[in-house]
Protein backbone atom coordinates (compact mmCIF):
# COMPACT_ATOMS: atom_id res chain seq x y z
CA UNK A 1 0.00 0.00 0.00
CA UNK A 2 2.85 2.38 0.83
CA UNK A 3 4.45 1.82 -2.60
CA UNK A 4 1.14 2.43 -4.30
CA UNK A 5 0.63 5.61 -2.27
CA UNK A 6 4.08 6.85 -3.18
CA UNK A 7 3.42 6.03 -6.85
CA UNK A 8 0.14 7.93 -6.80
CA UNK A 9 1.83 10.91 -5.13
CA UNK A 10 4.64 10.86 -7.69
CA UNK A 11 2.21 10.69 -10.60
CA UNK A 12 0.17 13.55 -9.14
CA UNK A 13 3.24 15.75 -8.72
CA UNK A 14 4.56 14.82 -12.16
CA UNK A 15 1.24 15.69 -13.74
CA UNK A 16 1.15 19.02 -11.94
CA UNK A 17 4.69 19.87 -13.04
CA UNK A 18 3.96 18.91 -16.64
CA UNK A 19 0.80 21.00 -16.55
CA UNK A 20 2.72 23.98 -15.25
CA UNK A 21 5.43 23.56 -17.87
CA UNK A 22 2.83 23.17 -20.60
CA UNK A 23 1.06 26.38 -19.58
CA UNK A 24 4.37 28.20 -19.38
CA UNK A 25 5.38 26.97 -22.83
CA UNK A 26 2.00 27.96 -24.25
CA UNK A 27 2.40 31.48 -22.89
CA UNK A 28 5.95 31.65 -24.25
CA UNK A 29 4.78 30.26 -27.60
CA UNK A 30 2.07 32.92 -27.86
CA UNK A 31 4.58 35.65 -27.08
CA UNK A 32 7.08 34.24 -29.60
CA UNK A 33 4.36 34.16 -32.29
CA UNK A 34 4.56 37.91 -32.71
CA UNK A 35 8.06 38.01 -34.14
CA UNK A 36 8.47 39.19 -37.71
CA UNK A 37 9.89 35.88 -38.92
CA UNK A 38 7.09 33.84 -37.37
CA UNK A 39 4.31 36.12 -38.58
CA UNK A 40 5.78 36.26 -42.08
CA UNK A 41 5.91 32.47 -42.22
CA UNK A 42 2.34 32.20 -40.94
CA UNK A 43 1.04 34.72 -43.47
CA UNK A 44 2.33 32.57 -46.31
CA UNK A 45 0.52 29.46 -45.05
CA UNK A 46 -2.75 30.87 -43.78
CA UNK A 47 -5.08 28.88 -46.03
CA UNK A 48 -6.72 26.89 -43.21
CA UNK A 49 -9.42 29.20 -41.84
CA UNK A 50 -9.85 26.77 -38.92
CA UNK A 51 -6.15 26.86 -38.04
CA UNK A 52 -4.49 28.60 -35.12
CA UNK A 53 -2.43 30.87 -37.39
CA UNK A 54 -5.55 32.18 -39.10
CA UNK A 55 -7.26 32.76 -35.76
CA UNK A 56 -4.21 34.60 -34.48
CA UNK A 57 -4.27 36.95 -37.49
CA UNK A 58 -8.04 37.43 -37.25
CA UNK A 59 -8.11 38.15 -33.52
CA UNK A 60 -4.88 40.14 -33.32
CA UNK A 61 -4.84 42.09 -36.57
CA UNK A 62 -3.50 45.29 -35.01
CA UNK A 63 -0.61 43.46 -33.35
CA UNK A 64 0.21 41.66 -36.61
CA UNK A 65 0.15 44.92 -38.56
CA UNK A 66 2.36 46.59 -35.97
CA UNK A 67 5.03 44.00 -36.76
CA UNK A 68 4.53 43.28 -40.48
CA UNK A 69 3.21 46.62 -41.71
CA UNK A 70 -0.03 48.41 -42.46
CA UNK A 71 -2.95 46.11 -43.38
CA UNK A 72 -0.74 43.04 -43.84
CA UNK A 73 -3.07 41.00 -41.64
CA UNK A 74 -6.09 41.96 -43.73
CA UNK A 75 -4.37 41.10 -47.00
CA UNK A 76 -3.45 37.65 -45.66
CA UNK A 77 -6.90 37.01 -44.19
CA UNK A 78 -8.71 38.00 -47.39
CA UNK A 79 -6.53 35.67 -49.43
CA UNK A 80 -7.19 32.76 -47.09
CA UNK A 81 -10.94 33.40 -47.03
CA UNK A 82 -11.01 33.69 -50.82
CA UNK A 83 -9.30 30.34 -51.28
CA UNK A 84 -11.55 28.64 -48.75
CA UNK A 85 -14.94 29.98 -49.86
CA UNK A 86 -14.90 31.61 -53.30
CA UNK A 87 -13.26 29.16 -55.67
CA UNK A 88 -15.27 28.48 -58.83
CA UNK A 89 -17.90 31.16 -58.29
CA UNK A 90 -18.23 32.87 -61.66
CA UNK A 91 -21.21 33.82 -63.85
CA UNK A 92 -20.49 31.10 -66.40
CA UNK A 93 -20.32 28.19 -63.96
CA UNK A 94 -22.87 29.62 -61.53
CA UNK A 95 -25.20 32.13 -63.18
CA UNK A 96 -27.60 34.00 -60.91
CA UNK A 97 -25.60 32.89 -57.89
CA UNK A 98 -27.39 33.26 -54.54
CA UNK A 99 -25.02 35.02 -52.14
CA UNK A 100 -27.23 34.87 -49.04
CA UNK A 101 -25.60 31.87 -47.33
CA UNK A 102 -22.09 33.14 -48.00
CA UNK A 103 -22.99 36.57 -46.65
CA UNK A 104 -24.23 35.05 -43.40
CA UNK A 105 -21.08 32.94 -43.13
CA UNK A 106 -18.75 35.85 -43.81
CA UNK A 107 -20.44 38.03 -41.22
CA UNK A 108 -20.75 35.41 -38.49
CA UNK A 109 -17.31 33.81 -38.85
CA UNK A 110 -15.03 36.62 -40.00
CA UNK A 111 -16.80 39.92 -39.34
CA UNK A 112 -15.77 43.00 -41.31
CA UNK A 113 -12.90 41.37 -43.20
CA UNK A 114 -15.26 38.62 -44.36
CA UNK A 115 -17.80 41.13 -45.66
CA UNK A 116 -15.02 43.10 -47.35
CA UNK A 117 -13.84 39.95 -49.11
CA UNK A 118 -17.40 39.11 -50.14
CA UNK A 119 -18.02 42.55 -51.67
CA UNK A 120 -14.84 42.27 -53.71
CA UNK A 121 -15.84 38.88 -55.10
CA UNK A 122 -19.34 40.14 -55.89
CA UNK A 123 -17.87 43.13 -57.71
CA UNK A 124 -15.72 40.89 -59.92
CA UNK A 125 -18.58 38.44 -60.48
CA UNK A 126 -20.86 41.16 -61.83
CA UNK A 127 -18.04 42.69 -63.87
CA UNK A 128 -17.53 39.33 -65.57
CA UNK A 129 -21.30 38.99 -66.01
CA UNK A 130 -21.49 42.51 -67.51
CA UNK A 131 -24.27 43.24 -65.04
CA UNK A 132 -23.41 46.92 -64.79
CA UNK A 133 -26.05 47.83 -62.24
CA UNK A 134 -24.77 45.33 -59.69
CA UNK A 135 -21.17 46.02 -60.69
CA UNK A 136 -21.62 49.67 -59.74
CA UNK A 137 -23.36 48.70 -56.51
CA UNK A 138 -20.61 46.37 -55.32
CA UNK A 139 -17.82 48.62 -56.59
CA UNK A 140 -19.10 51.21 -54.12
CA UNK A 141 -19.61 48.74 -51.29
CA UNK A 142 -16.15 47.25 -51.78
CA UNK A 143 -14.19 50.48 -52.01
CA UNK A 144 -16.06 51.99 -49.08
CA UNK A 145 -14.30 49.31 -47.03
CA UNK A 146 -11.12 48.54 -48.96
CA UNK A 147 -10.06 51.81 -50.58
CA UNK A 148 -6.75 51.98 -48.73
CA UNK A 149 -5.96 48.27 -49.14
CA UNK A 150 -7.48 47.10 -52.45
CA UNK A 151 -6.70 43.62 -53.71
CA UNK A 152 -7.52 44.67 -57.27
CA UNK A 153 -5.68 47.11 -59.54
CA UNK A 154 -7.74 50.26 -59.06
CA UNK A 155 -7.37 51.77 -62.53
CA UNK A 156 -8.15 48.48 -64.27
CA UNK A 157 -11.26 47.94 -62.18
CA UNK A 158 -12.46 51.52 -62.62
CA UNK A 159 -12.15 51.87 -66.41
CA UNK A 160 -15.03 49.46 -67.22
CA UNK A 161 -17.13 51.30 -64.66
CA UNK A 162 -16.52 54.58 -66.49
CA UNK A 163 -17.39 52.97 -69.82
CA UNK A 164 -20.51 51.10 -68.76
CA UNK A 165 -22.09 52.63 -65.67
CA UNK A 166 -24.30 55.71 -65.83
CA UNK A 167 -25.49 55.99 -62.23
CA UNK A 168 -24.37 59.51 -61.18
CA UNK A 169 -23.82 58.49 -57.56
CA UNK A 170 -21.51 55.61 -58.51
CA UNK A 171 -19.59 57.69 -61.06
CA UNK A 172 -19.10 60.51 -58.56
CA UNK A 173 -17.82 58.05 -55.95
CA UNK A 174 -15.41 56.49 -58.46
CA UNK A 175 -14.15 59.91 -59.52
CA UNK A 176 -14.05 61.93 -56.30
CA UNK A 177 -13.20 59.17 -53.85
CA UNK A 178 -11.57 56.14 -55.46
CA UNK A 179 -9.55 57.55 -58.36
CA UNK A 180 -8.69 60.74 -56.50
CA UNK A 181 -7.17 58.70 -53.69
CA UNK A 182 -5.47 56.31 -56.12
CA UNK A 183 -3.96 59.21 -58.06
CA UNK A 184 -2.48 60.66 -54.90
CA UNK A 185 -1.19 57.35 -53.56
CA UNK A 186 -0.16 55.22 -56.57
CA UNK A 187 -0.60 56.99 -59.89
CA UNK A 188 1.44 60.18 -59.63
CA UNK A 189 3.21 59.41 -62.92
CA UNK A 190 0.78 57.18 -64.79
CA UNK A 191 -0.92 58.85 -67.78
CA UNK A 192 -3.20 55.87 -68.37
CA UNK A 193 -4.69 56.31 -64.91
CA UNK A 194 -4.84 60.07 -65.40
CA UNK A 195 -6.90 59.37 -68.50
CA UNK A 196 -9.37 57.31 -66.49
CA UNK A 197 -9.65 60.12 -63.96
CA UNK A 198 -10.09 62.74 -66.69
CA UNK A 199 -12.83 60.69 -68.32
CA UNK A 200 -14.65 60.32 -65.02
CA UNK A 201 -14.39 64.06 -64.44
CA UNK A 202 -15.86 64.61 -67.89
CA UNK A 203 -18.69 62.12 -67.44
CA UNK A 204 -19.63 63.67 -64.09
CA UNK A 205 -19.90 67.13 -65.62
CA UNK A 206 -16.52 68.63 -64.66
CA UNK A 207 -15.51 69.47 -68.21
CA UNK A 208 -12.83 72.10 -67.51
CA UNK A 209 -11.02 69.91 -64.99
CA UNK A 210 -11.32 66.96 -67.34
CA UNK A 211 -9.69 68.87 -70.21
CA UNK A 212 -6.87 70.04 -67.95
CA UNK A 213 -6.11 66.47 -66.92
CA UNK A 214 -6.43 65.10 -70.45
CA UNK A 215 -3.99 67.73 -71.70
CA UNK A 216 -1.52 66.45 -69.10
CA UNK A 217 -2.15 62.93 -70.37
CA UNK A 218 -1.43 63.94 -73.97
CA UNK A 219 1.79 65.70 -72.97
CA UNK A 220 2.99 62.88 -70.72
CA UNK A 221 2.21 60.25 -73.38
CA UNK A 222 4.06 62.09 -76.16
CA UNK A 223 0.91 62.99 -78.09
CA UNK A 224 -0.61 59.51 -78.05
CA UNK A 225 -3.29 59.31 -80.76
CA UNK A 226 -5.98 57.75 -78.56
CA UNK A 227 -5.57 60.40 -75.88
CA UNK A 228 -5.56 63.18 -78.48
CA UNK A 229 -8.88 61.90 -79.83
CA UNK A 230 -10.32 61.82 -76.32
CA UNK A 231 -9.20 65.39 -75.72
CA UNK A 232 -10.84 66.55 -78.96
CA UNK A 233 -14.12 64.86 -78.00
CA UNK A 234 -14.08 66.62 -74.65
CA UNK A 235 -13.55 69.99 -76.30
CA UNK A 236 -16.44 69.30 -78.70
CA UNK A 237 -18.79 68.10 -75.94
CA UNK A 238 -18.92 64.60 -77.43
CA UNK A 239 -19.16 61.45 -75.30
CA UNK A 240 -15.83 59.76 -74.65
CA UNK A 241 -17.56 56.48 -73.83
CA UNK A 242 -19.48 54.08 -76.05
CA UNK A 243 -22.97 55.08 -77.20
CA UNK A 244 -24.09 51.51 -76.54
CA UNK A 245 -23.55 51.74 -72.79
CA UNK A 246 -26.17 49.78 -70.89
CA UNK A 247 -28.34 52.09 -68.86
CA UNK A 248 -28.90 51.44 -65.17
Amino acid sequence: MKIKDKTRKFLFLATAVLGFLSNDLQAQKKSDSFTKNNLTAMSEYLSDTEGEAFKLFLNNSEKVNAVLGKDKAQYALRLAISKAYFQGIDPVKKPNFDWADLQRTMKSRFGEIGIETLYGKQMIYYLDAKDWSNYGKYYMLYFEKALKRPEYEVNNITWPLFENVSDPKVLKFACDVVMKYAMEEWYQNDPTSWDTYANLLYKTGKKEQAIEWEERVVKQSNQDKVFLETLEKMKKNLPTWSDTVAKL
